[in-house]
Formats: structure tokens, C-alpha cells, sequence
């Protein structure tokens, strides 16, 4: 027989080299995984949620009308409220029992009392509101999205 049966030739199998090429790419991949890991467990940000609200006089006191969806209600008491840059504080006044369906999710109207500028103490004025949430990580985040994925 010309060519030699590799599948029962333990010799050549044990002393067949492998390609330069290959050990490079297995080596750059390991180096790849294992930086994002310690990239994912690491680098932390804040992650910003916008809302759009508006301004409605109650008793003749202003306040702010944001609807939120159902999960994002209990992060809003540890958020950092912030209207064109500058952080206000909050509280809230009410959170309504009544629901509405936006984009196939639940939200609630919730009314915050603001320290807002004259400028924005227009009845129905719109302001966007952005809230901002404590530091997490990528590793956090996958974490969250795994066990709402599951269930």
C-alpha cells in the first residue's frame, strides 16, 4: 500500500506537528477570552434610562408626570435624576394603581415633586428626563439578563 493508514498509525498521529498558523490563532483566542473576562468583571458604568415627562399643576404645586415601566419602578428610588445635565432631587408622590401598555410593556404613571427652574414650570411642558442608576458591570448585567431570560 502506497499511503500509510493514519487511523491505526499511533506513531505518526503522536508525532504529526501542528501548524504554526493554528497554536497562533488557539493562542489568540485564549488571550481574547480571558481579557474579556477580566474587562467583564472589572470596568464598571452607569447606565442612563430616558423618560419623557410632563409638568402638571396639582394644588398649586407643580409636578412632574413620568411614565415607568413596571421593572424600572424600584431602581427609581436609588436613580440620580437628571434634566439637561444638572442633578435634582426627587420624591415621589404617587405611584398609580392603573397601568398602561406601551411597546408590549406595563408602565405606571408616577408623579415626582422636582425643585425645577422657573423656565420649566410650565403646565404640560415636556422635559426629558433621564435617570441615572448605580455602577454595574458587564458580568452584572449578563447575570440580569440570564435570569429574566430563564424566567
Amino acid at each position: 500500500m502506497i499511503y500509510q493508514k493514519i487511523h491505526n498509525n499511533y506513531s505518526y498521529i503522536i508525532n504529526k506537528k501542528t501548524s504554526k498558523v493554528i497554536i497562533l490563532w488557539l493562542l489568540f483566542l485564549i488571550i481574547s477570552f480571558i481579557l474579556f473576562i477580566i474587562i467583564s468583571l472589572k470596568y464598571e458604568y452607569n447606565i442612563y434610562n430616558s423618560y419623557f415627562g410632563y409638568i402638571k399643576k396639582i394644588d398649586n404645586s407643580f409636578y412632574t408626570i413620568v411614565y415607568i415601566q413596571k421593572d424600572k419602578i424600584s431602581e427609581l428610588s436609588t436613580s440620580t435624576l437628571l434634566v439637561d445635565d444638572l442633578e435634582y432631587d426627587f420624591e415621589i408622590v404617587s405611584i398609580s394603581d392603573e397601568y398602561f401598555v406601551n411597546d408590549n410593556e406595563l408602565c405606571y404613571e408616577v408623579i415626582l415633586n422636582l425643585n425645577l427652574k422657573e423656565k420649566y414650570l410650565i403646565e404640560n411642558n415636556i422635559i426629558n428626563i433621564i435617570l441615572k442608576n448605580d455602577k454595574t458591570t458587564i458580568y452584572q448585567e449578563l447575570k440580569k439578563g440570564l435570569k429574566k431570560w430563564k424566567g
